[in-house]
């Protein structure tokens, strides 16, 4: 268990604090540009003058009245949004900085092998730098980072400026990272999209203290209002061994959803690169947005639409626009939310506990 009591002062802006995170889970630190998220992350680590308070790590005590422990003995790695890469030092030499001396890699519990195979970095070693792409810059520094082999990795906004594919590639490491080596990581974050890929807890902050905390599941309300709208996390079990693309084209996997099939892209759900990795993974993760899901009284054999799941209407909630409606439904025990106009509401004729299908296109999900 990480345990933090801290008060921050800087100029105007005041950080308080008190939370206890998880020690062997993936929290995100969620909220808007200027609320102490990094400022929370560099307290931790002990990068923060004039702190008041205590930061407890198990049985460590890193910050209290006492002299604080110093950085460097904290066994935490904490990656920037800048990847702050020695320049004129190869891919290779950077990764193996913070490695313990005079350990050979056997010994190690995150292998220099393991960790350059993981980050697909082995046709970079001998580049410098420069000659890289700021995902590729990323990944190296994330792989030094694992290489100095800490109890906690802090991740401040890593992928800031990155590219849809280079982000892709860095979300879907650090979630095999994490599976792999069991590590626990602190990932701030603004993107809600960043957060549902990668989290298992969210701590949602504002003005610099703690609005709201939980796991991903409890937080999904939150999270969809400080998003772009409503929202859904369902949580989708793996294709069998029998399931496969749908053709070379398409690229499609068939998911199930509450025991109804979904065909998602395959790079759709976390933990999912390829078809062989989908069927060994434990379960994928998708974010649904309400305005991608649509509503009909009855199954449509016609239509663009790849997915039509049976749902149920438990709810009707109030959208921004004054048009609209959130229609909250139930797919098995998950829950699926739907923003529709009122006029639709209006001529289906939607009612609670009625039976509908709730439509999606598989590029719709996330």
């Amino acid at each position: 268990m990480l345990t933090v009591n801290i008060e921050q002062q800087q100029g105007d802006f005041c950080l308080q604090l008190a939370h206890s995170f998880a020690d062997d889970r993936v929290t995100a630190i969620f909220g808007p540009s200027g609320c102490g998220k990094s400022t929370l992350l560099r307290a931790i680590a002990g990068l923060t003058p004039g702190l008041k308070g205590s930061v407890r790590w198990r049985d460590a005590v890193w910050h209290s009245r006492k002299p604080r422990m110093k950085t460097e003995q904290r066994g935490l790695a904490l990656v920037f949004q800048q990847a702050h890469l020695f320049a004129t030092m190869s891919v290779e030499s950077n990764l193996r900085y913070g490695m313990p001396k005079n350990v050979s890699d056997s010994e190690l519990a995150i292998g220099f092998a393991e960790v350059v195979d993981m980050l697909s970095l082995r046709e970079l070693l001998q580049r410098k730098p420069g000659q890289l792409s700021g995902g590729q810059q990323q990944r190296v520094a994330i792989g030094r980072a694992l290489l100095s082999q800490p109890q906690l990795l802090l991740l401040d906004e890593p992928m800031n400026g990155l590219d849809a594919t280079a982000k892709k590639q860095i979300l879907t490491d650090l979630r095999r990272i994490q599976n792999r080596f069991r590590l626990p990581m602190l990932l701030v974050s603004h993107h809600v999209e960043e957060v549902v890929q990668l989290a298992d807890d969210v701590v949602i902050m504002a003005d610099g203290k703690l609005v709201s905390s939980g796991t991903l599941q409890t937080q999904v309300d939150s999270l969809a209002g400080h998003s772009e709208g409503p929202l859904s996390v369902l949580s989708v079990t793996p294709p069998n061994q029998s399931a496969g693309r749908v053709n070379a084209t398409d690229e499609l996997l068939a998911w199930q959803l509450a025991e109804q099939q979904l065909w998602l892209p395959v790079n759709a759900a976390v933990d999912v690169t390829g078809v062989s990795e989908a069927k060994t993974c434990a379960a994928g993760r998708l974010l649904v947005w309400a305005r991608d899901v649509s509503i009909a009284t009855g199954y449509l054999p016609n239509t663009s639409l790849t997915n039509q799941v049976v749902a149920r209407i438990i709810d009707f909630e109030p959208a921004k626009h004054v048009a609209e409606t959130v229609v909250v439904l139930t797919v098995g025990d998950q829950i699926l939310r739907a923003l529709v106009t009122n006029a639709s509401v209006k001529r289906l004729n939607l009612q609670l506990q009625q039976q509908v299908y709730a439509s999606f296109k598989a590029a719709a999900m996330h």
